[in-house]
């Protein structure tokens, strides 16, 4: 008769239309997480966008910046497979 609360928010979220758009923010905010723990300070300088075509795009605030990214990205995409899947986000891409 009762149905958890749990099984109707992805049911909710998947008949308004939003699942993708609900799914995107949260990698987002991992990968910022993410960047916090590799970077350690450097983090603030560094946003997750959006995703498109499985790249995630970051807004970095300087070349260096993307460079220390660019060196641990197996390491972000690997925590981020773990998280989320095989086939959410395959590369980063930078903004500077």
């Amino acid at each position: 008769m009762w149905e958890p609360v749990g099984n109707l928010v992805p049911k909710s979220l998947h008949k308004a239309g939003i699942s993708r758009a609900v799914s995107d923010a949260l990698v987002c905010e991992e990968f910022d997480a993410i960047a916090k723990h590799i970077l350690g300070g450097l983090a603030s300088k560094c946003r997750a966008v959006y995703i498109k075509d499985r790249c995630l795009w970051v807004a970095v605030l300087s070349n260096s910046v993307s460079n220390e990214l660019k060196m641990c990205e197996q390491d972000v995409l690997a925590a981020l497979k773990e998280r989320f899947g095989q086939n959410r986000v395959s590369g980063l891409r930078f903004m500077v």
